[in-house]
């Protein structure tokens, strides 16, 4: 059992920021809750009392971040357009270039973690910007592709598996996209 109302301990965030500091520097898949707990000169009890494990751990780091990061580059356009796909491809990018940045040794096995947060986020914001009077499967399916197509290419791009520019992607997803 958890610890209750930890949430903003100084623990805590010795916690966290020990554990943001070994994935800038190894491999996320490395990094032993054993090597946290020196870093944040914690025992391995309180780091438990913490979290779950470094999955649990990253994921709470993680959050919010995919829905702020949206928030921030889509907060200017309200039109489903080719600005609209510009913004939300902007902003899968830059979210996953920061990690890439941040992270460069654990960005290829953050990024299937990154993945679910961010097509959550993308399938939410998709579902409110359409004010669908009514939701059916088909309306369903298109926000799950149309989160999918976005985050895969920006992916594409920040691993750079592509030689095409940012402008010429977003070109290309929109024409997938708007002309359906």
């Amino acid at each position: 059992m958890k610890v209750q109302n930890i949430r903003r301990t100084p623990t805590r965030k010795a916690i966290v920021e020990a554990f943001m500091e070994l994935v800038r520097e190894k491999e996320f898949e490395k990094i032993t809750i054993k090597n946290i707990t020196e870093h944040a000169n914690i025992n391995r009890a309180t780091f438990y009392a913490h979290f779950e494990d470094k999955y649990q751990l990253f994921d709470e780091m993680i959050k919010d971040s995919a829905t702020e990061m949206i928030k921030k580059y889509t907060k200017e356009v309200n039109t489903w357009d080719e600005k609209q796909i510009e913004c939300l491809f902007h902003a899968v990018y830059e979210y996953l270039k920061q990690v890439k940045t941040e992270c460069p040794y654990s960005y290829q096995n953050l990024f299937p973690l990154l993945r679910v947060k961010m097509l959550n986020a993308l399938k939410i914001y998709l579902e409110s910007g359409f004010q669908l009077s009514e939701c059916n499967q088909v309306n369903e399916f298109n926000t799950f592709l149309y989160s999918r197509i976005l985050y895969d290419a920006a992916e594409l791009l920040v691993v750079e598996k592509t030689n095409l520019s940012q402008i010429k992607i977003v070109e290309e997803v929109s024409m997938l996209i708007l002309n359906n």
